[in-house]
């Protein structure tokens, strides 16, 4: 693999990729669609499951499309006037709410801290030193995507080496930073937001 393949295969999240073809999968097989497509047999694609699938969804298809037919060197049939009109009337008559996720509130960040603690303090007291080490890593790693909002696949993709403890002057407690910010300190049961110096 060339350098240029592997910067443009970078470019783009191993999830997308999976959800784009998927999407062509889709819209070809399933729905017996023909490539390289038309503005037509794409608002007719988008008629047929208007309704069926949400508007993210149809989103993501016609995002599918357009990268397919961008990349192959076709022109991109998504960006026809019947096909804009056509998505802008299935938001009209199909406006359904999107699903979003609860967040997750102070106090419940509270209770889990708390029961990974106990975690803690149990593996401490029994010698277990891999269920320490592993209540401390989910301990961690909720604090840090909640202070700064990481999504679940940043987390996944942290590594040790982004990690450099500090300790505050004066003071015993202990503070993690990932990369040139600082998310969260957890010590003696006290955790919470704080800074650090940024880390080069």
């Amino acid at each position: 693999m060339s350098d240029l393949d592997r910067y443009l295969q970078a470019a783009t999240r191993d999830n997308t990729r999976r959800s784009y073809r998927a999407a062509i999968e889709h819209f070809e097989v399933t729905w017996g669609g023909f490539l390289p497509a038309t503005g037509d047999s794409v608002a007719r694609y988008l008629v047929a499951h208007a309704g069926v699938l949400s508007i993210n969804t149809l989103k993501l298809r016609l995002s599918a499309l357009a990268q397919w037919h961008n990349s192959q060197g076709f022109a991109d049939p998504t960006k026809a006037p019947v096909v804009r009109k056509v998505f802008k009337g299935i938001r009209a008559l199909h406006p359904a709410q999107e699903k979003q996720a609860e967040p997750l509130q102070l106090q419940h960040l509270e209770q889990v801290v708390s029961c990974l603690e106990l975690e803690v303090q149990t593996a401490r007291a029994e010698g277990d030193r891999p269920g320490l080490l592993r209540a401390r890593r989910d301990m961690a790693l909720i604090l840090l995507g909640f202070w700064r909002g990481f999504r679940s696949d940043e987390l996944c993709r942290l590594q040790v080496e982004h990690v450099q403890g500090l300790t505050s002057t004066g003071s015993p407690k202990r503070h993690w930073c990932v990369g040139r910010c600082f998310v969260a300190s957890i010590a003696g049961g006290i955790w919470g937001k704080r800074a650090c110096t940024p880390t080069a």
